[in-house]
């Protein structure tokens, strides 16, 4: 991935000194502090969604048969909070994390605290953190969740190699499933298990490569070393690039403080993983969607990944999110829709065949893109005919104002065309 040049970045670390100037002339605090001060600082100008979600009755009516009638739900997939994190990770317990995602409005929040890389190999780790689970889901009844819902995931922590998170399947069962000497022998089987689970894998902040900058934290490597270094890699990093289906193209952080800040160019890391899966989906020859994380340690959150989903409940999240019925960063991007000429209309996340396909999406400013490549700039609701081409897999993607949808996939094998 290329980066801006040195002269553009000049300007943002100035900008930056400032920040920290101000922060430590605000209070006598810590290194740590500071940093912590500067991150609320820059998160509190971020990007918020629209506190009204679009309908999607603003889209004309489709053709018989309708697709069901979907919600449209606003939600964050990397959070973290302490405990189980600890205190110089998360600054922010579970009581304020509730209070934060109702005044953010937020329909469900997925908590991953960090775990280590290949904790499945130690039985004492496995214990540590299936406590830590409870714990977490024992402070979570205490509060009132009637207005989020609340899932308990992990965020694993390879500092080597890339963070990933997880959630939705049943930790206890996975661990029967692949004993610790069977995990220690064959580390990639822990991950093909919780995938066979129903668990859902997302590779975070994929592109955020370490930068020449006087913050320390934009100096790490954060990055999937799968995309941006050439390996060799072991056996779990492989399986896990090859299982996840979610990669979160849309990081609050490292739009907000890294690009938006040091790069002065607030979209470099999401358009480069947009880019990349795009490349990946025929590559792979498999489903893959972008998705977003705040990746709050602080106090902050913030709605990042929204979805088309059949109700309200846990089990409805988890189907919407492996149905890959997904948009990041703006919630009018769900309302992309393909459809074979004459046919039903799909949503992100099906697919369709033919020589040509029709796409509309409801909102300001819309382009469609086939891989990649920008090809239409349609107006709301109006259904708009592509010429493709029949015997390659290819992805189709919309953006409508700040927000980027998941594909909808055109003469791929692995894709069955469906009305959702």
């Amino acid at each position: 991935m290329s980066q801006s040049k040195p002269s553009r970045r000049r300007p943002a670390l100035w900008i930056a000194a400032g920040s920290l100037g101000i922060a430590f002339a605000a209070c006598a605090c810590s290194p740590m502090t500071v940093g912590r001060t500067v991150v609320d600082m820059s998160m509190s100008s971020a990007y918020r969604a629209p506190a009204v979600l679009p309908g999607l009755d603003a889209l004309p009516p489709t053709s018989p048969p309708d697709p069901p009638p979907y919600q449209l739900l606003a939600g964050d997939l990397h959070c973290h909070v302490s405990p189980p994190d600890s205190s110089s990770e998360a600054t922010r317990g579970v009581a304020e994390t509730v209070a934060l995602a109702r005044s953010e409005r937020l329909d469900f929040v997925i908590l991953t605290p960090h775990v280590g890389a290949r904790f499945f190999e130690d039985d004492g780790d496995r214990r540590w953190v299936l406590d830590a689970r409870e714990t977490l889901r024992a402070a979570l009844a205490r509060e009132d969740t009637s207005r989020t819902v609340f899932i308990l995931g992990m965020e694993y922590t390879d500092h080597r190699f890339g963070h990933v998170g997880a959630s939705f399947a049943d930790l206890e069962q996975v661990f029967a499933d692949v004993p610790t000497a069977v995990a220690a022998a064959h580390p990639e089987r822990f991950f093909e298990a919780f995938a066979a689970r129903g668990g859902l894998l997302v590779v975070n902040h994929p592109f955020v490569i370490p930068l020449d900058s006087i913050i320390a934290m934009a100096r790490a490597d954060l990055s999937w070393r799968p995309f941006t270094a050439a390996g060799p890699f072991p056996p779990e990093i492989l399986a896990l690039n090859r299982l996840a289906p979610a990669f979160e193209a849309y990081n609050l952080m490292a739009t907000h403080l890294r690009d938006r800040l040091l790069l002065r160019d607030p979209d470099h890391t999401l358009l480069a993983t947009l880019s990349r899966l795009d490349h990946e989906i025929v590559a792979q020859q498999r489903p893959m969607m972008p998705v977003g994380g705040s990746d709050s340690h602080t106090h902050h959150l913030r709605a990042t990944t929204f979805i088309l989903a059949r109700g309200r409940a846990e089990a409805d999240i988890h189907e919407a999110l492996l149905a890959g019925r997904a948009c990041v960063r703006a919630p009018e991007a769900c309302s992309f829709e393909a459809r074979s000429p004459g046919g039903a209309w799909t949503t992100i996340g099906g697919a369709v065949r033919g020589e040509a396909v029709e796409v509309r999406a409801a909102g300001d400013d819309i382009e469609v893109f086939v891989d990649g490549v920008r090809l239409q700039k349609p107006a709301s609701g109006v259904a708009t005919r592509l010429a493709i081409d029949a015997t390659k897999c290819s992805v189709l993607r919309a953006r409508v104002g700040e927000g980027y949808s998941a594909p909808i996939y055109a003469n791929c094998a692995f894709a069955s065309p469906t009305v959702p």
